[in-house]
């Protein structure tokens, strides 16, 4: 019994800023399967001209810790089925999951915050208690910049930023749970930056970077990482490759029955023909604290955590 609330070395996709100061913030955890092996393939093929064993060194970490293929393992998951739903029900496109399984909670970035905040540089978060404006704005007064975000969402809905402490008074947040975080200004050349880790089996497993217009980086640029003496761009008016085909995670989650709603996010990537380097111990510390967490959320007991938002 006391199996069904352990999960065995989960597959995590870990995001990242960097300040220029290069000061490096852990933001968020994804579990499941989430994009990042995929997005680091397209980069490696424009940045090489062929294509990365990303794909295969996932499989052989899969064949020789579980025994099993890496599609079995994924969906041998005990809170995979109840996870597929939720992650709709978080784009606004469907119900919350008629199942529940303790591992859900760990899509509550509350939870996330709480978990990982002693062991990794996360922004200073607080949860949004709208009978508390006072609280939230002598949090935005002592951090003069903070952003709203969703305690359960993704793709950057509801994304807000804010430097005025009434803000909230004058335009209130839909009916949601919020957060309010410090703002930490990841950007370079003008680009929202941001940085994709992914590890399974206690292994870092690739990096790539996210580059975008937008406030947040969500499904911008896609960028190869390289070590370098400097912390830029190699080219500042760089070109972009456009790519149109099913994602390698899309084909392993959904099958043939992917959301048509979600065709942009599942198909279509654009890639640029240059490089980030970022300085190798900024590299290091992020595939250190990459294993860090992915070992960390191994020995987790789900059972145990604190219930999510959505359970209230």
């Amino acid at each position: 019994m006391t199996c069904f609330f352990y999960i065995s070395k989960m597959y995590l996709g870990i995001d990242f800023l960097i300040t220029s100061e290069l000061k490096l913030y852990l933001v968020e955890i994804n579990v499941g399967l989430p994009g990042g092996a995929h997005e680091y393939h397209l980069a490696h093929r424009v940045h090489f001209g062929k294509p990365s064993d990303i794909f295969t060194r996932i499989e052989r970490t899969s064949r020789k810790i579980y025994g099993k293929t890496f599609k079995d393992y994924l969906h041998s998951l005990p809170f995979i089925e109840s996870l597929k739903p939720l992650k709709i029900w978080m784009d606004g496109m469907g119900p919350l999951p008629k199942t529940f399984h303790p591992g859900l909670r760990l899509e509550d970035k509350w939870n996330q915050y709480q978990l990982i905040h002693p062991i990794a540089p996360m922004p200073e978060t607080i949860i949004f208690d709208p009978e508390d404006l006072i609280g939230a704005e002598r949090f935005i007064e002592r951090k003069k910049k903070v952003v709203l975000k969703r305690r359960v969402g993704r793709g950057g809905r509801d994304f807000k930023v804010i430097s005025e402490p009434f803000a909230l008074r004058d335009s209130p947040p839909p009916i949601h749970h919020y957060l309010l975080q410090e703002y930490v200004e990841s950007k370079i050349n003008g680009y929202s930056l941001s940085i994709r880790a992914v590890a399974f089996g206690g292994k870092f497993m690739c990096m790539y970077a996210n580059l975008s217009t937008k406030t947040y980086s969500n499904h911008g640029n896609l960028f190869f990482i390289s070590p370098g003496t400097y912390f830029g761009l190699s080219k500042k008016n760089f070109k972009t490759q456009s790519f149109n085909q099913k994602s390698w995670e899309a084909k392993i989650w959904f099958g043939e029955n992917e959301p048509p709603y979600l065709k942009h996010n599942l198909y279509e990537d654009d890639v640029a023909k240059a490089t980030l380097f970022i300085p190798p111990p900024i590299l290091k510390t992020i595939k250190e604290l990459t294993i860090k967490v992915e070992r960390f959320y191994d020995s987790l007991d789900l059972l145990s955590l604190p219930k999510a938002c959505f359970e209230d």
